[in-house]
Order: C-alpha cells, then sequence, then structure tokens
C-alpha cells in the first residue's frame, strides 16, 4: 500500500512539473515614463529652422530605427496621406486637429524639431607657457670627440640631437560650436504634448597645438558632433528602460519551443511572428495566446497583451499562470491611469 501511495504521489509531481513552465530571466523594454505607454507609431515631421535640420532628421531616423522599439514611419506615406486630405504638420500642430489626424495617419505621436541656433563660433586663441625637449642645435658625442649616430625611423643611422629641457610659450586654437533645438512629442491619441524640451549643445575641442601642426576638426565634422549630442539627447528622453523580469515561457510544440529560443535571446518581435504562426496552426492553444502576450509585454504593447493573457485564461481558466498574468497587466493599468 505504501508503494502505492508513494508511486502516485510520485507521479502526480511529475505531472505537476510537466504542466510548469520553468521561469527564467527575460529582458523587457518598458517605457521611460507614464505618459508614453504604448507611444509606439512615431513619425517625424520635417525640421524648422537652420539647414542642419536635415542632418538631425536623418540622424535621429536612423537612431530611432536602430533602437528597435518605436515604430517610424515612412516620411513619403505620411506626406502622401497629408496632401490627401490637405493637411499639412502645422495644422496638425494644433490640438484641435489631432484626433482626425491620428487615424488618418496610422501613428500614435510625432516628433517636432526646431532649430533655433547652430552656430559655430569664433576660434579661441591662446598661449601658454609649457615645459618641453627641446634641441640645443648641437650633436650628442663620444668620448673621443666623434658625433654619435643611432637608427632612425626608416632603419638608417641618424645624428643623435643633443636635447634639453626648456620653457617655451605654446601657441594654441580651440574650436568652439553650440546648437539649440526645441523639441516636442506630440500624444495624436490623448491630443496633448507628451513631452516638451529645450535642448542645448555645446562643443569645445582639444587644444590644437600650431607648433605641433595639429590637424583642426572642420565645421562639418563639427555639426556633425552637434548633431549626434542633440539625437542622444532627445532619444534619452523617450528611450524605454530596459529590465531584468522572470517569466515563464510555454514550450510543447515545434513553433512554441522555437519562438521560446528566439525569446531568450531577446529577440521578442521575431518570436512574436513565430507564435503568430502557432496561432494559425492551433487557434484554440491556450498556451499560445500567453507566448504570444508576453512576448507584447516584453515590447511594450500592455492592451495587447491584457487580451492574449485574458484569451488564455478563457480557453484554459485552470491554468494559474495565465491568470497572474491576466492580473499582473490589470494592476499595471490601475497604477498608471
Amino acid at each position: 500500500m505504501k508503494q502505492v501511495v508513494h508511486w502516485l504521489i510520485t507521479l502526480w509531481l511529475f505531472a505537476a512539473l510537466l504542466n510548469c513552465s520553468s521561469q527564467r530571466r527575460f529582458i523587457f523594454q518598458q517605457p521611460a515614463g507614464p505618459h508614453l505607454i504604448e507611444l509606439k507609431g512615431l513619425a517625424i515631421a520635417p525640421i524648422e529652422g537652420a539647414p542642419e535640420g536635415d542632418l538631425i532628421y536623418r540622424l535621429l531616423d536612423e537612431k530611432l530605427r536602430q533602437d528597435d522599439y518605436f515604430e517610424i514611419a515612412d516620411p513619403n506615406n505620411i506626406q502622401v496621406t497629408l496632401s490627401r486630405y490637405q493637411l499639412t504638420f502645422e495644422q496638425i500642430k494644433q490640438l484641435d486637429t489631432l484626433r482626425p489626424a491620428a487615424s488618418l495617419l496610422n501613428i500614435d505621436g510625432i516628433i517636432f524639431l526646431a532649430v533655433k541656433s547652430f552656430k559655430i563660433l569664433p576660434d579661441e586663441h591662446g598661449s601658454e607657457m609649457v615645459s618641453k625637449n627641446v634641441w640645443t642645435g648641437e650633436y650628442e658625442r663620444d668620448q673621443f670627440g666623434q658625433i654619435i649616430e643611432e637608427p632612425g625611423p626608416n632603419g638608417e643611422l641618424v645624428k643623435k640631437k643633443k636635447i634639453k629641457l626648456q620653457t617655451v610659450e605654446q601657441l594654441y586654437t580651440i574650436r568652439q560650436a553650440n546648437a539649440q533645438v526645441l523639441f516636442q512629442l506630440i500624444d495624436l491619441r490623448k491630443r496633448a504634448i507628451a513631452m516638451s524640451r529645450s535642448i542645448e549643445s555645446n562643443y569645445r575641442s582639444e587644444k590644437i597645438i600650431k607648433e605641433e601642426s595639429q590637424r583642426a576638426p572642420t565645421d562639418d565634422e563639427i555639426k556633425r558632433t552637434l548633431a549626434i549630442d542633440v539625437v542622444n539627447q532627445i532619444v534619452s528622453y523617450i528611450a524605454p528602460r530596459k529590465v531584468s523580469v522572470k517569466r515563464a515561457v510555454e514550450p510543447g510544440t515545434a513553433l512554441l519551443d522555437s519562438g521560446a529560443v528566439l525569446a531568450r535571446q531577446g529577440q521578442w518581435r521575431q518570436a512574436q511572428q513565430v507564435w503568430l504562426e502557432a496561432e494559425r496552426q492551433a487557434p484554440t492553444d491556450a498556451r499560445v495566446y500567453y507566448n504570444l502576450g508576453l512576448a507584447a509585454e516584453a515590447q511594450g504593447r500592455y492592451s495587447e497583451a491584457e487580451v492574449y493573457y485574458k484569451k488564455a485564461a478563457l480557453l484554459n481558466p485552470k491554468r494559474k499562470l495565465y491568470q497572474a498574468a491576466a492580473k499582473r497587466i490589470r494592476e499595471f493599468w490601475q497604477k498608471v491611469r
């Protein structure tokens, strides 16, 4: 009898383990703040002001696409839609027209930038007294009075110069520049300004020593450095935070397992595509919807995640993992709304 009871307990524990997905650490992307939740689809309006705005636009577009969090609208498609409905970005900027614009353009928000100034400032010139090894004009000699020769840079023998430490005046130049850019992110869904910042970037080169024939950075190089700094500041305000969370992924089929491998590598979009194929093949499998909810949550798509988690819980109400996931999203909304 004891052996039967022991066998039943072992079988139950084994079944419980099979029914439980092991938890592990994953990297999730979370919005930079509550006001940016689910602000994913963005467009960048043409930049007003100095001609350097085109450079900032290109760098910002490239940076946001590389980060793989926001979905950046094709500017040509946006322009075609605006022309079709006889709209301009300036009209959209007026809050009373935002709601129809959101549905027409199929985006969540628009980034507006205005370059207030982008200047190469006058070079700063100066001098300073420094200690340097200076050639005396003489050569080193051996004990017999003969000039000492030593291997030169190319291996040839050259006369060894007599050097001594002297205090000399050193002339230098410092290149300077400044940029000021107004940044606004407008939330089309809420018809409100989600963020507004005045961004300043200052450039100051290292001392360029005239006597050493150091190469000074060109105007174009300086402007690019300023533009990169402006873009990095903008991205730092809106970029999502990467956090480590403990979650379970549901395995069990080839597609579920393949998606899980991608998820462990942090490739949530690719994992989502695999699990969407799993949904087409098994539209009543609760595990698929739970995993899709996980992929949506990992990418900061909380409304979408909630729908998937609820569907998983409805298809398999006994699975506590699904109920807990749906509850987690509900509690999240209660905190931010």
